[in-house]
């Protein structure tokens, strides 16, 4: 499985019995037009899932919700109707709203110049 983080918008929050276990994301790709707008031209659609044991909770995230996921991801067969279907799944390290970091990360902060401005210059 390979190692993953992207941002993506919720397209469907996925439940059953137990609750809520899952989402349907859809990342955007997109490129500037002639006239310097940015246009969509793809899509790559992923369903999201965590395991008991992640500690990763899906309540909360509703349609259109775009969220940054971290995970590895993995291409899943499944069959429907006689036919072989393949679903890009992503096994959630963590899900959290874009622009939010995971719980138990650091912030990254600017300390500044790494060089003593008072004994040295840069140039």
């Amino acid at each position: 499985m390979a190692k993953i983080e992207f941002e993506a918008f919720v397209e469907d929050v996925i439940s059953g019995g137990a609750g809520v276990f899952g989402l349907k994301t859809a990342e955007t790709h997109s490129r500037k037009d002639d006239q310097g707008k940015w246009q969509t031209v793809a899509r790559t659609f992923r369903t999201v899932k965590a395991s008991r044991d992640a500690g990763v909770s899906f309540d909360g995230f509703v349609k259109g919700d775009k969220v940054t996921v971290t995970g590895a991801e993995k291409t899943e067969v499944r069959e429907w109707q006689g036919k072989k279907l393949y679903d890009l799944v992503v096994w959630a390290d963590s899900v959290v709203p874009a622009g939010r970091q995971p719980v138990g990360v650091a912030p990254v902060v600017d300390a500044g110049p790494v060089w003593n401005t008072a004994d040295e210059t840069p140039f």
